[in-house]
Parts: C-alpha cells; structure tokens; sequence
C-alpha cells in the first residue's frame, strides 16, 4: 500500500472520531444550558408570583390602615361635638340655675299646698241631711221630692269632691223581702234623678235597707198631736230616701232639710 493510502487510511478514522466527540460536547452543553434556563425560568416565575403576593398584602394593608385612619378621624369629629355641646348644656345650666332654684321654691309651696288639701280631703264632714218622702208602694219621685234633690244637686256641683249617701226605707206593711227590694228601688230613682242633674255617679253611693230604719231618726218632725208618730203616721214617715251629703275639707255642717208628700 502506498503512502498516501495509508494516510488516508489513518486520517479517516481520527476524522470520524473528532467529529463524533464535536457532536457530542455541543449536545452536552446544550443540555446543561437547557436545564439551566429551566431553572432560571422556574425561579423567575416563583419570584414574580412573591412579588405579586407582597404587592396585593402591601395595598391591602394600606387600605386597612386608611380605613383606621378615617374611623379616627371621625371619632374625633364626634367627641368634638359631644364636648362642645356638653359646653354649651353646661353654660345654659348655669344661666338657669337661679331660675331653677326659684322653681323648686315654688313648687316646695305647691307641694306643701298640696298636702295640706289633701289632708282637708280625707276630713269629710256632713253638710246636709234630707229626707225625700214617698206614696205607700210607690218609687217614683214627687214634685216635691225633685224641688228638693235640685238643691242637694246644686250644692254637690259648687263642691268639690262631695260624697252623697242614699238610703232606702219603707213602712212594715208586706213582706221583708219586698220592702228590701222597694227601698232599694227608691234609693236608685233618687240616685237616677241626681246623675240627671249632673251629679257625678262615682260620688253617690246607695243601700235599701227595707223596714230596718227607726222612726225616731227621721230628719221630719212628726206631725201628730202628741209629739210621737203613731200608727199610719209612722208609716207614712218610714217611706223614704235618707239623703246625707258630705263634704272634704273645713266645711260647716248644715242643718237637715225636710221634703213631705
């Protein structure tokens, strides 16, 4: 063989050899700068998404503190005005203390007034006493008996806080029980015809005491000529409304009236 074959012979094979390893560093490199960027690219991408995070907690936080900020702002505002206002409550209150210690004088007055009268109001006094007649078995009231109880109606109307007491009366002819039932029926015609006349209902109180009422206690002198009421007579005078008006306070008692058939 010649020399020139057996260098090619010999070049051939190193040839081969030096572009086999050329190939194969570049691929290497590649590799290793692949992965490199990887990486890069890897933490590139944790580091924007850290910087977003702290980016999005930073505004959040400035908008809490100036949130904060304003809710002082407007407490201080409030705590202003309160104070300013309790200035000027205070101010007014002075100016009227001398106002106010000349009201409570007056009402110290009005208050011992008060008592005062009250004290009179529990003190019912009997102003006047009547006796309101009626027929045998009847209830209905007379021209008379009605005279007499615009009287009793006027004087209750000129007097403040006047109790009237109506009772009921009838003679012993009939049974208990019906002349119990007649006296009541007598005392509610009086009653109705007063609460007529304007007479507070409240202030008359009525009872039927039937034939329990003595003779003796009549408010009407007998008539007979002995000094004593005796037979129809008595019973003429049992049938009858006790009319009794009291009065609170420092009042005279009045002296009985008298109202016949």
């Amino acid at each position: 063989m010649s020399g020139k074959a057996i260098s090619w012979t010999i070049a051939v094979p190193i040839s081969l050899a030096l572009m086999t390893t050329g190939c194969a560093t570049k691929k290497f490199v590649q590799t290793q700068v692949n992965s490199v960027n990887h990486k890069v690219s890897q933490l590139q991408t944790k580091t924007n998404e850290e910087m977003a995070y702290l980016t999005n907690k930073q505004a959040t936080d400035m908008s809490q503190v100036n949130e904060r900020i304003a809710a002082t702002d407007q407490r201080l505002s409030e705590v202003a005005s309160t104070a300013e206002q309790a200035q000027g409550t205070a101010s007014r209150a002075m100016e009227s203390t001398q106002t106010n210690k000349d009201l409570i004088a007056g009402n110290t007055t009005a208050i011992n007034t008060l008592q005062s009268s009250v004290a009179d109001a529990l003190n019912y006094q009997l102003v006047q006493k009547t006796d309101v007649m009626f027929a045998f078995d009847k209830s209905t009231l007379t021209p008379a008996a009605k005279s007499e109880l615009d009287q009793i109606a006027a004087k209750a109307q000129s007097m403040p806080r006047t109790v009237i007491e109506l009772a009921g009366f009838t003679d012993r002819i009939g049974s208990r029980a019906y002349n119990l039932a007649l006296s009541r029926r007598r005392a509610e015609a009086v009653q109705r015809y007063l609460v007529q006349q304007k007479v507070p209902l409240r202030n008359i109180h009525i009872v039927g005491l039937g034939e329990e009422g003595p003779p003796e206690n009549l408010a009407i002198e007998p008539s007979t000529s002995n000094g004593k009421p005796a037979g129809r007579e008595l019973n003429r005078l049992a049938r009858r409304v006790r009319v009794s008006v009291y009065g609170a306070g420092d009042i005279t008692q009045g002296t009985a009236s008298r109202s016949q058939q």
